[in-house]
């Protein structure tokens, strides 16, 4: 997952238990940035998700559903809700890893759209970071309609990543929610706190009015594990924005593991838990 300023080989999700929150089910004016002094009790409704995590302590982080494969539903922590993947897109074939017939066969066979314990599906990872899938948005709105088919409740969601703002208006609305990845922290630089004001300006250009915001907690190649004050940074300016809730990559990535960062822990911990209550902008951001 990168942005398309530092595409080289990128980190790849692994699709294994994480935890994540409810999505908020109403849209958000684009280009009106949230009031510094929203209602606490929209804070019950912030989504938060740490990637690639199967580790049933994130919850006392403020992560409150698991990401699942269909498989593992009956796995989901008691108390917890599921956001289910569903097999992802092969950007290098420009297809389904699974198709139509056994998206259906997975629904059927694991009870998804009677089962209470699924609020939403993880529909494409960057379905077209590699640029070569011109009918990538097409396929996933057809793809999130086969899904809204096989599960008519609205208070479900249908979520797909995209990295590239190049990218942002061809996917606007192919899936309820979008969710964004900017890494703005590169191995021996300072961060780059122009990324995520640009991609917000994007996002609103585009029209996308329902998205979340990935934060960088991981280090891989170019990207490195960023300070406690520089993960605050980042969530500054995601709050200055119309974000509907977080996802962090990752809990653990790469032979890394946010578990072993106790100090970006509590900064996500204090978002997941006060999401209204705002952090202070980086001194260097413009």
């Amino acid at each position: 997952m990168t942005d398309s300023q530092t595409r080289g080989r990128r980190p790849r999700r692994r699709h294994v238990l994480a935890v994540v929150g409810v999505l908020v089910a109403g849209s958000l004016a684009a280009g009106c940035p949230q009031s510094p002094d929203r209602p606490p009790e929209r804070a019950a409704r912030f989504p938060s998700v740490a990637l690639n995590a199967h580790d049933q302590v994130t919850a006392r982080y403020g992560y409150s559903l698991a990401d699942v494969n269909p498989a593992h539903l009956d796995e989901t922590p008691a108390g917890q809700r599921a956001l289910v993947w569903l097999g992802g897109y092969d950007k290098e074939n420009c297809g389904w890893k699974w198709s139509d017939d056994e998206v259906k066969k997975q629904f059927e066979r694991y009870g998804l759209a009677g089962s209470t314990r699924v609020a939403g599906y993880f529909v494409a990872d960057e379905p077209n970071t590699n640029l070569n899938c011109p009918q990538a948005a097409a396929d996933v709105r057809e793809r999130a309609a086969l899904v809204r088919s096989l599960d008519p409740d609205t208070d479900r969601f249908t979520l797909v990543n995209v990295d590239d703002p190049n990218q942002f208006a061809d996917f606007r609305g192919t899936t309820d929610v979008m969710s964004v990845d900017v890494y703005p922290c590169l191995v021996g630089k300072p961060c780059d706190w122009s990324k995520i004001p640009n991609a917000i300006a994007r996002l609103r250009e585009a029209g996308v009015t329902r998205y979340m915001g990935m934060l960088q907690a991981f280090s891989f190649e170019q990207w490195r594990w960023p300070t406690a004050d520089e993960l605050s940074g980042m969530i500054a300016q995601w709050q200055r924005s119309d974000w509907e809730g977080q996802l962090t990559f990752a809990w653990e990535y790469a032979g890394g593991r946010l578990a072993d960062h106790p100090d970006l822990l509590k900064v996500l911990r204090r978002l997941n838990l006060a999401p209204h209550e705002l952090f202070p902008l980086p001194e260097s951001a413009p």
